[in-house]
């Protein structure tokens, strides 16, 4: 748990699920802010709206959090990828989806 913890920058090894469109910038915001880590649910938004997400979520957390995105639910994939790395975003999980494809890209900003 400790190494869970040390990886990721939070004070407790809790990591807020995805959750689709429902978890939204005050909740994943919430969740970083007590110690954990928390997740925007990218579901089937536009990368507009996951955009709005992520920066209002930065406004209310100086803390780490995630982006889930459902590889074969989201028709946007690439973009929301896109916005991973414009944003710098610590945390991605994958979803719904083979994620080989995504892994190398990530992994070159580490």
């Amino acid at each position: 748990m400790k190494y869970i913890c040390e990886l990721f920058t939070i004070k407790y090894p809790i990591i807020q699920g995805g959750m689709g469109n429902i978890s939204n910038a005050s909740l994943a915001a919430a969740v970083s802010n007590a110690g954990g880590l928390g997740t925007i649910g990218c579901g089937t938004m536009t990368p507009e709206q996951v955009e709005a997400i992520i920066l209002e979520t930065k406004d209310k957390t100086n803390n780490n959090f995630a982006l889930n995105i459902p590889i074969n639910v989201s028709p946007y994939t690439d973009e929301l990828v896109n916005l991973v790395l414009e944003h710098d975003i610590p945390a991605v999980s994958l979803s719904a989806g083979n994620p080989a494809p995504f892994i190398p890209l990530l992994q070159k900003r580490i």
